[in-house]
Parts: C-alpha cells; sequence; structure tokens
C-alpha cells in the first residue's frame, strides 16, 4: 500500500474489510488512513477513504502515465511520437483497467453470495439440530 495521498503523514494506507451491511457492501475491501499522530507535529485527523477497486483503478492510471512520460517506454511500444502513443495507450490501460474494475465487482458479489449461502447453511443445520433434537 501506498501513503495517503490525502495528508503529509508517512504511514501507508492499511486494507480493510467492511463488517457491516450497510448499503450492501458487507465484505467489500477498502483502503482507509489510520495514520498516528507523529511527535512534535499538529496535524488534523486525516479521513481518506477508498474502496479497494477505485485504489487499484486510481494507482494503475498513475502508474501507467508516470510510464508513459519514460521515453524508453514510448520507445518499446515502436511509437516515435510520444503524444499519439500516449493517448493511444492511456486510452487500453483505462480500457484494460475498466474490464478488472468490472471483474473485481464480480468477484466480490459472488463472495457476498457466497457468505448468504454459508450463513444460510449454518443456519439450516443449527435449525435441523433444535427441531431433531429430543425434547425433556
Amino acid at each position: 500500500m501506498r501513503r495517503c495521498p490525502d495528508c503529509p503523514r508517512t504511514a501507508p494506507l492499511k486494507r480493510l474489510v467492511t463488517s457491516t451491511d450497510k448499503n450492501g457492501n458487507i465484505g467489500r475491501e477498502f483502503v482507509k488512513c489510520e495514520s498516528k499522530p507523529e511527535p512534535g507535529k499538529e496535524l488534523p485527523k486525516c479521513g481518506h477513504f477508498e474502496w479497494l477497486d477505485e485504489y487499484i483503478e486510481r494507482i494503475g492510471v498513475e502508474v501507467a502515465s508516470r510510464e508513459l512520460e519514460n521515453p524508453s517506454v514510448v520507445e518499446q511500444l515502436g511509437c516515435g511520437n510520444p503524444i499519439s502513443a500516449g493517448t493511444t495507450v492511456d486510452a487500453e490501460v483505462k480500457a484494460e483497467l475498466k474490464k478488472m474494475n468490472k471483474q473485481i465487482r464480480q468477484i466480490i458479489e459472488l463472495k457476498k453470495q457466497d457468505n448468504l449461502m454459508a450463513g444460510f447453511f449454518l443456519f439450516l443445520c443449527n435449525f435441523s439440530r433444535i427441531s431433531l433434537s429430543p425434547h425433556r
């Protein structure tokens, strides 16, 4: 994880998973700034929050744009004009990131369904155990 883009602290963002079903986001991963106060510095509390899929997309775009600024990357792509290469490659990178983002959302949705099914199965097991046990 990289450090928080919203504050000058040095601690990296922390990767966490939602544990509540608020807005249907149970099990969804996110990153959050949890920097501790640093001695001798008066900094306000940082409230940076980002869903993991959005974080991955943002980092991917940042990395891609940085790589396109490097002339050796443009030469490896076989393009003599960095401006036209950047436009084409940037569009390709964004399209690929969108595909990855969609796949991540599908995985999250499948994980939610998996958790619901497991919970329902446990409920049925406990219910059948209660209903089948002899009453005293």
